[in-house]
């Protein structure tokens, strides 16, 4: 009886898929999504212009016209930048740099982490996201390169839906009132 009591009580103690012979399943792994980031960068105009913008564009430029006092909007650039949540708390830092047309201006953006909802709809966590211009360099008494002066700058944290678009932040860009406008559309790619 004794023996019995023993072989109840350890199999009770086991998870029922080991106590009938079957493998247990292995613990779940966080999901892992990729998330491509739309950025467009638009430039608000002092200076009377008609709004040069891509169709998909042209309601988030109407409502930049019921917002801000700018005569015209144009898109100075547009990319793509595709990263990977994995849904820990791990370090995801994606980057793209480049030069914006006719400006001469160099762009950073970044992000340090972009985190993705379990249910959808996806909302998509974007921590660090970052974007700079610089203009000319910035060289120290010894001649060497010391960096760039920054033109415009944006900084934040923020929450988005799968596929809104997104207007993230205004910058202005030089001494006549011109603007740099950031607008983001996160997709999440199964």
């Amino acid at each position: 009886m004794k023996r019995s009591l023993c072989l109840f009580t350890a199999i009770a103690a086991m998870p029922f898929t080991i106590a009938w012979g079957q493998a247990a399943a292995p613990p779940s792994e966080p999901s892992v999504k990729n998330v491509e980031l739309t950025v467009y960068l638009l430039s608000g105009v002092q200076t009377p212009a008609a709004d040069d913008v891509p169709q998909d564009l042209a309601a988030t430029v109407k409502n930049l016209h019921s917002l801000f006092l700018y005569k015209g909007y144009k898109l100075a650039e547009s990319f793509i930048l595709r990263g990977r949540s994995t849904g820990g708390p791990g370090a995801q830092y994606a980057s793209t740099q480049g030069i914006l047309p006719g400006s001469g201006l160099h762009y950073q953006f970044d992000y340090q982490r972009v985190r993705i909802s379990n249910e959808k709809p996806y909302m998509v966590h974007i921590d660090g996201l970052s974007i700079n211009l610089t203009g000319t360099p910035v060289y120290g008494t010894d001649g060497k390169q010391r960096g760039s002066n920054t033109v415009a700058s944006i900084r934040t944290d923020l929450d988005l839906s799968d596929g809104q678009k997104v207007v993230v932040g205004k910058s202005s860009i030089n001494q006549t009132g011109d603007a740099l406008i950031l607008v983001v559309v996160p997709k999440v790619i199964e």
